[in-house]
Order: C-alpha cells, then structure tokens, then sequence
C-alpha cells in the first residue's frame, strides 16, 4: 500500500511540473506572438529549466524561434548578446526531437536565417581582422547549409579569404587556403577573385604551373578579364620574366585604357627591366623612359596615386644619384665634364622633387619619402627645406 501510495505521488509530482513547464511554454508563446521579447524569454527559460522539457520538441522550437527574433531586435545587446548560438542550439534540440517531423520545414527555413547572422558577424569579424573570430561563424553556415542540403557558397568564400589572411602571416596555413579555394573553383563559383586568390597562393607556395592553370581556367569563366591578366602579369614578374609580364599587361591596357592599376603595374614591369644589367644599354634606357610614361599616365589619371607618384620621384632621384656619384669619381683634370655631369644630375632631382613632395602632402609620416626630400633639399642646397625635414624626421 506504502508503494502504491509513494508510485501514486511521484506521478502526481511528475503531472505537476509537467503541466507547469506547458503553462511556461504557452506564456511564453503568448508573449511572442505579442512581440514582448522579455517576458517570452523570461517564460521560455523557465519553460525549459524543467527535467520534462528534455523530449519536448514544441518548447524547443518555440526558444529557437524567440532567441532568434532577440538576434533580430535592438535588445539584443541587454537581453541575450549570444542570442545566436542559443537559437542554434535550441531549433538543433527540436529537430531531433520533432520526430513527427510537426516543425521540420519551419526549423529548416529559421536555420537558414540563423545561417545567415552567423554569416553576417563573421563578416563583422573578418572587416575588424579579427580572423579567428570569423571563421568558426562562417563554418557555422556552412554546417546550415549542409544540413539543408544546400551549399552555401557566401560563407563558404568568408572562410576561404580568412584562411587566405592566415596564409599571408603563417604558411602553415597555406595548404588549407588553397583547399578552400579549390572548392570555389570545383563548384564554379561565379567570382573572378577565387581565381585570382588560388593561383597567388598556389604561387606562394612555388607550385608556378598550377597557378599558371588556375589563371588559365578563370580566363576560360571570365574571358578577357583585367584582375586575372595583371595576376598572371605579377606571376611572370615574380619569376623574372618581364617581358612576358608586359605583354600580358599591353592586352590588359588595350581591354582598358583607364585602369590605373594596369597602367601603375606596366609602369613597375618596366621599372624593373631598366635595372637589368643583362640587357643592352639603349633597351635599358628605353625602358628607362617607358617606366616613366607609364607612371605619368597612371598619374594624369589619379593625381592621388601614391606608389606611382613615389616610384617616379625615385626613378628621376636614382638616376639622379647615380649621375652625381659617377660625375663623383672624374679626375681633377676633367673639371668641365664633372661640372655638365653634376648638373644634369641636380636637373633629374629638380624633377623627382614635386612628385616626392606631393607624396609627402599625402602620406606626411612616410619615412622613404622624408629621407629622399632631405637628400634631394642637401643636394640642392635648399637650406630651409633642409632644416625644416630634418627636424620632421626627428620627430618621428
């Protein structure tokens, strides 16, 4: 009887909370579809602190749902700042146990919009460079879109460009960023900059004929295209072979006459083969002056370009120094020849100054830039801006 008297209550108690935690749930229902977010949370979390919610799936769902409208709302921040994960994890509870499969279609369409915050703050977190952060938020989404049977392609790319600024700092993980990046590839994902990205890790990582195929396969997607030939340009400069680098540039230049970053890169190319001592003189002065064009161009353009306004100014400043230092080593006897070669040199600083002038006006704490103006303002024997630079970079 004592058995029978205890079995009797125990059910008794167990009815209780049961009915308790369904009168919690409904609260809390009833105060979602009034839009009061903090009495349904309120309600919810208490609704699911009982040992009877464990194989509900209705109170399950129903947390998912106002968890995911706090991420959705301005209290996020005082309410529930981890709103998103709680979500998750509770539509992941209700699913396995919506065995009736009551809420299947519902849970999958509310995932995929948790799937979608989960890929908007790893963007927040990739845009801060906070990379670590970032990624476990796009796997995240993709897990989502897995589970949905679909392939997300957005977050999928977030994780390849944060294990791409991984790579950059720490090659360890080089060989993952590719992987990533070849899946882009493989489910051909319509962005030119997954090619462009794969063939300069693929470089990076001194595999030259995979890039090379890389480049080759984005050119078949994305006929014509400027991004992959100045990719493909950087690829042949990197292994010395400027002249393939030029002509890969010229087809990007005859494609678009404007683009100030070909015209800046044919600019750098041709700066680079005047300084190739295998090549003959007059092609190397040719070059010379090419170099010079092109940097004139890319600035005619963009009077802003800093990198083509700075590697002018170093052209005229290098070849400047390099005249005086020969002009330098004359004999004594050659006074007339020392004199001509010392002004020519002063004339090719005279023409470095305003481009290194206006680098300074733009970029004011530029170390390269400051220590240039102060050779060039001692050359001239321009006393005060002598003085007045010296004492900047003192400051420094």
């Amino acid at each position: 009887m004592k058995r029978t008297l205890v079995l009797f209550a125990l059910i008794m108690l167990v009815s209780a909370a049961f009915a308790q935690m369904k009168k919690d749930r409904t609260s809390a229902y009833n105060y979602w579809m009034k839009k009061d977010l903090v009495k349904a949370k309120e309600f919810i979390d208490k609704a699911v602190a009982y040992p009877e919610a464990a194989t509900d799936a209705k109170v399950w769902y129903y947390k998912g749902g106002i968890y995911l409208d706090i991420q959705l709302s301005p209290v996020k921040a005082v309410l529930a700042p981890d709103a998103i994960n709680v979500a998750y994890e509770a539509y992941q509870k209700a699913k396995v146990l919506d065995t009736k499969e009551e809420y299947k279609g519902d849970i999958a369409a509310r995932l995929a919009a948790i799937g979608g915050e989960f890929f908007n703050e790893g963007i927040s977190f990739f845009q801060q460079n906070n990379f670590d952060g970032a990624m476990p938020l796009f796997e995240k989404a993709i897990n989502i879109g897995k589970e949905n049977q679909i392939i997300d392609t957005l977050a999928n790319y977030g994780s390849a460009l944060c294990l791409e600024k991984k790579a950059a700092a720490d090659k360890a993980f080089l060989d993952k960023a590719i992987a990533q990046y070849q899946f882009l590839v493989d489910i051909k994902m319509k962005e030119v900059s997954i090619y462009t990205s794969l063939a300069n890790l693929y470089k990076d990582k001194g595999d030259l004929d995979k890039a090379s195929s890389i480049i080759n396969l984005g050119k078949v997607q994305f006929p014509g295209n400027t991004d992959l030939i100045i990719t493909e340009a950087n690829m042949y400069i990197s292994t010395n072979n400027h002249a393939k680098a030029v002509a890969s540039l010229m087809v990007a230049k005859e494609k678009e006459p404007n683009n100030v970053s070909v015209l800046y890169a044919i600019g750098v190319t041709y700066d680079l083969l005047k300084n190739d001592t295998k090549l003959p003189e007059a092609e190397r002065t040719d070059y010379f002056n090419k170099a010079i064009s092109s940097y004139k161009e890319t600035i005619a353009l963009d009077a802003n370009y800093f990198d083509a306004l700075f590697n002018l100014g170093a052209i005229y400043f290098n070849k400047g120094g390099d005249v005086i230092n020969e002009a330098s080593k004359l004999p004594f006897s050659e006074e007339a020849k020392f004199n001509k070669m010392t002004e020519e040199g002063n004339n090719y600083l005279n023409l470095a100054l305003p481009y290194l002038e206006n680098c300074e006006k733009l970029q004011p704490k530029d170390k390269p830039t400051l220590t240039s103006l102060k050779e060039i303002y001692m050359r001239l024997k321009m006393t005060e801006k002598f003085t007045a630079i010296s004492s900047k970079i003192n400051e420094l």
